[in-house]
């Protein structure tokens, strides 16, 4: 099926004069890329063109020439995946495309060498998931494989393995995921009702919290607004 039309315009949100400005727009119109900052600069990977089909060029934005430029293709076309910074380097997480379904392989870029390098694949693939890094770790938070995922995984760059921590009380897809103050935060998704007569998928307000200490997650208060991808992202 064709999707609408995509288009490549960027807006900026300056905090000190609290308003929207265009920038330069992106080469390429991309619809669901996974962005992220590295050294400076914003980088928009992977996503959707037009024709419903995933890509795997990305590019990054110059704040300083107001300018995009491209970089480095990933080996894998991705839409509906996570991107995360982890030690200077930028990790692509699994996603979907149409010729290999749902992933669970992981791609790494230098920048040093503007290439891309695969590392271990998590243990089950993941779409419309969340990533974050915590403790030096890099976390792959619930999801979709055909069916909402409460599993969660965090890869070691030291050892280039994934390990399973404990699972989400709640399976969700398309939730926000964040790090803060050494515990890992999980806020809103997609959810599946309990209730038979409910809804049997809703938008979610309920957010809950990871301890490494402890290895477990617990509910904290809700949102006040239910969200499906409430993108969230500390600076």
């Amino acid at each position: 099926m064709r999707l609408k039309a995509q288009l490549p315009m960027v807006e900026r949100y300056d905090l000190a004069a609290n308003a929207w400005e265009a920038v330069a727009p992106m080469a390429e119109a991309r619809h669901a890329p996974a962005v992220a900052v590295l050294d400076g600069k914003l980088y928009a990977v992977g996503g959707s063109n037009g024709e419903g089909y995933a890509l795997s060029s990305a590019e990054r934005y110059d704040p300083v020439t107001n300018a995009w430029e491209e970089v480095a293709p990933m080996a894998t076309a991705r839409i509906n995946h996570a991107t995360a910074v982890l030690d200077g380097k930028l990790y692509a997480v699994g996603g979907y495309n149409d010729d290999d379904g749902y992933l669970w392989d992981v791609e790494r870029y230098d920048l040093g060498t503007n290439a891309w390098e695969a590392v271990a694949s998590m243990a089950e693939a993941r779409s419309v998931h969340g990533v974050a890094v915590l403790d030096g770790k890099l976390y792959a938070v619930g999801g979709y494989d055909g069916g909402r995922l409460s599993s969660v995984e965090r890869y070691d760059p030291g050892t280039d393995a994934w390990e399973a921590v404990a699972p989400l009380t709640l399976a969700r897809f398309g939730a926000g995921v964040a790090a803060l103050e050494g515990k890992l935060y999980a806020m809103g998704g997609r959810i599946e009702e309990d209730d038979e007569a409910a809804e049997l998928d809703r938008p979610a307000n309920t957010v809950e919290r990871f301890d490494p200490a402890s290895n477990a997650w617990e509910e904290v208060a809700p949102m006040a607004t239910a969200r499906t991808f409430p993108f969230a992202l500390l600076m």
